[in-house]
């Protein structure tokens, strides 16, 4: 089962959402070494960046069709979406 996850870096004012079947640890970690094209401009070890977990147990495919939904809504004032692109 995939869980929908959400990056939220306060410093650049982005966010970007992801699907992962593992521990978040290990996929915050992939992310930090620049392992996803979308997020090599963030810096991991300096940036305000904030995880939530959006939603657990899905299929792979709900999962998808999950953070599509999420990347088309509106941002706050200011802020950003990252699409994923990869999925």
């Amino acid at each position: 089962m995939a869980k929908v996850y959400g990056l939220y870096n306060r410093t650049r004012k982005e966010r970007y959402y992801g699907i992962t079947t593992r521990q978040n640890v290990k996929r915050m970690k992939e992310h930090a070494s620049g392992q996803a094209n979308a997020l090599k401009h963030w810096n991991f070890s300096e940036d305000d960046i904030e995880v939530r977990i959006v939603a657990r147990g899905l299929s792979q495919e709900n999962a998808v069709a999950r953070v599509y939904e999420l990347e088309l809504r509106k941002s706050r004032a200011g802020w950003k979406t990252i699409q994923t692109g990869e999925l």
